[in-house]
């Protein structure tokens, strides 16, 4: 059994960070909201990423869980929320532009809210928000 490298506790628990357990912990969260996810999985079909992006641009779509991929090429003008999980993750790849590279990421996936005639938020969540 894995042990706490600070206290030494036993009781540990596997959260995830994946968008499986995203979209499990929204609907947790949100039961009555219509949840969809688009990631590698999700869109591994022909067409499945066209059929998600039809249901979310006719409004079928309430919370869009989704990977990098959602993050460039898109206009969603009728999205007003943005969240990003564990946004800081990335700083951690073993790259010297890992921070130029996180920082476009966060610039382009807070770009897809906010396009329309309501203005967008953005919230980010991060281990360290001291960075």
């Amino acid at each position: 059994m894995p042990l706490c490298p600070n206290c030494r506790s036993g009781k540990i628990l596997s959260y995830g960070t994946g968008t499986q357990k995203l979209e499990k912990e929204i609907e947790r969260l949100f039961p009555g909201a219509r949840i969809c996810r688009m990631d590698s999985d999700t869109t591994a079909r022909k067409g499945s990423q066209e059929e998600i992006l039809c249901a979310l641009e006719q409004k079928k779509i309430d919370i869009l869980v989704g990977t990098q991929m959602i993050t460039k090429g898109h206009d969603f003008p009728f999205i007003t929320l943005v969240g990003v999980i564990a946004a800081d993750t990335s700083l951690n790849m073993p790259d010297f532009r890992a921070s130029e590279k996180t920082f476009q990421m966060l610039t382009q996936v807070a770009g897809r809210g906010g396009r329309g005639a309501v203005c967008g938020r953005v919230i980010i969540q991060t281990f360290n928000p001291e960075h």
